[in-house]
């Protein structure tokens, strides 16, 4: 099974069918399907082949699904970057998937584009929206023939996305996503979840399409011949209007988009929600307060969704049934992300990789054809994070006795900020620079809007000093937004063990005191 034969079975029994809905624009299975072999038959005269990476710079847009299902039928692997990191990290990831080619199909990224170029192969092709100095994108794709393409057979296993996510050494890594792992998910999806997809249906799709959680809920829909509503960015108040306008069945955002949706748009509790079916939230937990109002406002069935870029997605959810449960006298459950969908297997193990008995607290481990093929290039790391098809996730959890996962602390320091992942060496790599800084740690502390936010603990030089927006400006060129902490909090010292490892749970725990996890 593959992309663009699921893509094309719609294309050619149901051609005139809404497939994206975008900006006013209506475009059909059979437009994106033209559009798709117009660019796969151009990769081919740029001399692209099997296995090469494919590079996308833009917001969500139509362009996207275009040439992922391009990139399918050539065997081609879809590397869309994270368009909110700031220049030379968006170079780094460019350069260390070794692109072929570089796609930059929109016009909202022109700034971001004109700083990057710089810092890219001077070789590297670029097609773009802009005509500064590239190819321009719709004169590029106007020479292309729109002819099928003939490829060699395509394995279920090649590669077809690569995902960036931060690791623990403070470069990305990237996730390579096979043919495979996607219908994987899309199967288990489409057993687990009560509300299905399918020609007449839509769904909103506003999560970034360089994150699993938005490329898979683009991919999904489309795949079962549904109509998705596609926004180019999350705006509460476009949100709103189209989950009513355009009449929408299903939709995922995370928390934070919950709460400022029911915070920032005008009467919302006025606005017709009646044609929404289910309302899948992930990246964090939800609050009880939160939940309350949202069921309220939605009226719909909701699920929480646990999964990683490793496992191409959700692997993990808590049903309606169990939020229903919660909201009437078993408040504990909304403390955990739920039980293994359909085809996944899941286990805690301790340190040496003994599988624990319910209510023990060790490594949440899970398996399932989903899971990827590795990380790109990075062979140590991928014998580190997938050992004998079981993905370690870096998530401490207990497992109870009717199969529900608690997440309690992660074994890596990784912070979720907003449905972002930012890994504090990242930040601490660039505070260390600063000349005022003599030491530096970076932890995750709660945040009512974000779920977490990173804190800044330094230790300043002799004399010096730092307030929290010079750290904020100092940081802006080097990262993304998102990841710069807001908050400084000054030390004399770090704590640390004899050996001089660094006990961030140390600094934590004052922040965490009052909360039953680690994690929020």
């Amino acid at each position: 099974m593959l992309i663009h034969q699921f893509f094309d079975y719609h294309s050619q029994r149901n051609p005139e069918q809404a497939c994206l809905l975008f900006q006013g624009q209506t475009l059909s299975y059979a437009a994106i399907a033209a559009e798709s072999l117009r660019i796969a038959n151009g990769l081919r005269t740029q001399g692209i082949a099997s296995n090469d990476r494919v590079a996308i710079l833009c917001e969500n847009c139509p362009e996207v699904l275009a040439i992922v299902i391009a990139c399918s039928r050539i065997e081609a692997v879809a590397v869309p970057l994270n368009y909110r990191l700031a220049a030379p990290e968006v170079a780094y990831i460019l350069n260390d998937a070794k692109a072929k080619i570089l796609f930059a199909p929109d016009m909202a990224l022109v700034d971001l584009l004109g700083k990057l170029r710089p810092l890219a192969d001077a070789a590297l092709p670029v097609i773009a929206a802009s005509a500064d100095g590239v190819e321009n994108w719709q004169h590029w794709l106007s020479k292309c023939a729109s002819t099928p393409v003939l490829g060699d057979d395509i394995s279920a296993d090649a590669g077809i996305l690569q995902l960036y996510t931060s690791g623990t050494t403070g470069k990305p890594k990237g996730v390579v996503t096979s043919q495979r792992n996607i219908f994987a998910l899309y199967t288990s999806a489409s057993t687990s979840l009560k509300n299905k997809a399918g020609p007449g249906t839509r769904d909103l799709v506003c999560a970034p399409n360089f994150h699993i959680g938005g490329i898979g809920t683009l991919l999904l829909p489309i795949l079962a011949g549904a109509t998705v509503v596609l926004h180019a960015s999350f705006n509460p108040m476009a949100v709103v209007d189209d989950l009513e306008n355009h009449k929408i069945d299903n939709m995922f955002i995370v928390p934070a988009m919950i709460m400022a949706i029911l915070d920032y748009v005008p009467n919302v509790e006025q606005r017709d929600f009646g044609s929404l079916r289910q309302l899948l939230y992930g990246a964090s937990p939800i609050s009880t307060g939160l939940l309350e109002r949202a069921l309220k406002i939605f009226k719909c069935d909701f699920y929480q969704c646990y999964g990683m870029t490793e496992t191409t997605g959700t692997i993990v959810s808590l049903s309606p049934e169990d939020h229903s449960r919660a909201l009437n006298g078993q408040p504990e459950l909304l403390q955990s992300c739920g039980r293994p969908q359909a085809g996944v297997e899941v286990k805690v193990v301790d340190t040496s990789g003994n599988t624990l008995a319910c209510g023990e607290t060790g490594e949440l481990l899970v398996r399932s054809e989903a899971n990827m093929l590795r990380y790109y290039n990075r062979e140590a790391a991928t014998a580190e994070t997938l050992q004998d098809g079981w993905i370690h996730t870096g998530d401490s959890a207990i497992i109870d006795e009717h199969g529900y996962i608690f997440l309690r602390d992660r074994i890596k320091d990784m912070i979720v900020s907003g449905g972002e992942n930012i890994y504090p060496i990242e930040i601490e790599n660039v505070l260390s620079q600063h000349p005022a800084v003599g030491d530096v740690a970076v932890v995750g502390v709660p945040c009512a809007k974000f779920g977490e936010a990173p804190l800044a603990c330094i230790v300043l030089k002799p004399e010096q000093s730092l307030s929290e927006q010079e750290m904020v400006d100092f940081c802006r060129e080097q990262l993304a937004g998102y990841k710069i902490p807001r908050q400084l909090k000054i030390f004399e010292v770090l704590p640390r063990n004899p050996s001089g490892k660094l006990l961030k749970k140390d600094l934590r725990a004052p922040f965490w005191a009052d909360h039953e996890r680690g994690i929020n």
